[in-house]
């Protein structure tokens, strides 16, 4: 598998077009068809030739096509299905990924925490969640979706704007630009290496584009929304989520505490510092800064949120892992994410994949 991660390095950092992605492709064909992948080999053919494929490897190509052409995929390498939790207990009336044995709390010592009203026994489950928003981490950028999280090292194809996020298929590629990605893309590298704390500020940033995304981009609409919205009755766990909307959802992580009154004037000054740097980025690089270009309100929210959602994402961040096969017992930690209801808890979240 090593093999597989250094190709699509080399794809993702290859141009467009060139024979250096396009003899990755190749490579990653023959990895593929050694392991009796016949469909993902045809794909990476495929893509090889749509990729300027220099006439010396044609012939080989064929060859391989040939091989694996109307012939099934190996069942020693089919993909499992994913583990499908269900909760321990009756589900809450009007929160129908927990179970209703939970309950928010707030006082003096812990501020507001998660109670349950009955003994629990060690592996039940109370909470089953996904997060509003996720962000690979370096080291499993080359080997899983950055839209859909599966885990596919197989058939990635590059962003072409940026060699930071890949894809598993155009589909995902075009969701995830027209969501969000089209706001992090020019900027997402130069963020992961201006701060140590990469994963939290990827992440704000990240939570930032998502957002913007939810209200059809338009920064005029979502500055009206956010002046107008009352903190105080944004409640994840009193929410009704069976009729809840993605900005519904959006209002219960924006309101998730910053600890801005908290935190020491060094590392304030550090954060505002680095939110200043991927704000000019983001207006420079990025269609934002047109949208910004006539509005001190509109640039002044942009940056709020990139600071708000950076801080945001150091108290509440919740680090996420998996297991690829069932033989596995050590979990990877691939993933950093944003939830509404599990950041409540205090832990790290599980995401028990298996995929073969």
């Amino acid at each position: 598998m090593d093999s597989l991660t250094y190709y699509n390095k080399s794809i993702a950092h290859a141009e467009k077009g060139s024979e250096a992605r396009a003899i990755a492709y190749a490579n990653r064909s023959m990895v593929c068809l050694r392991l009796e992948l016949y469909k993902e080999c045809l794909v990476n053919i495929r893509l090889a030739r749509e990729s300027n494929c220099p006439e010396r490897l044609v012939e080989k190509l064929d060859r391989r096509e040939a091989m694996a052409t109307d012939k099934p995929n190996s069942s020693l390498l089919m993909p499992r299905e994913d583990v499908k939790l269900k909760l321990s207990y009756k589900c809450h009336a009007n929160v129908p990924q927990m179970a209703e044995c939970l309950e928010l709390r707030r006082n003096a010592e812990f501020g507001r925490h998660v109670v349950t009203n009955r003994k629990l026994m060690a592996g039940d489950v109370v909470m089953i969640e996904e997060p509003f928003a996720a962000k690979l981490r370096d080291d499993y950028r080359f080997s899983w979706c950055a839209h859909c999280f599966d885990w596919n090292p197989f058939t990635l194809i590059p962003c072409e704007g940026c060699t930071v996020t890949m894809y598993c298929s155009e589909e995902c590629l075009s969701k995830a630009h027209q969501q969000y990605h089209r706001y992090e893309c020019a900027v997402v590298r130069d963020v992961s290496r201006m701060s140590a704390k990469r994963d939290e500020c990827g992440l704000g940033l990240h939570t930032v584009a998502k957002a913007i995304g939810l209200f059809d981009h338009d920064l005029e609409a979502m500055k009206e929304h956010l002046n107008g919205l009352d903190e105080s009755k944004v409640d994840a766990f009193t929410m009704d989520w069976r009729t809840a909307t993605p900005i519904d959802v959006y209002n219960t992580v924006y309101v998730l505490s910053t600890n801005q009154a908290l935190r020491r004037r060094k590392d304030l000054t550090m954060q505002i510092f680095f939110a200043t740097i991927i704000h000019q980025l983001m207006l420079e690089r990025t269609e934002l800064g047109s949208i910004c270009a006539t509005s001190a309100e509109k640039n002044k929210i942009l940056f709020d949120l990139i600071l708000r959602h950076w801080q945001i994402s150091q108290i509440n961040g919740i680090r996420m892992f998996h297991l690829l096969n069932s033989h596995e017992t050590d979990l990877q930690h691939h993933a950093f994410t944003q939830f509404s209801l599990s950041t409540f808890f205090d832990l790290v979240g599980v995401h028990v994949m298996y995929c073969y």
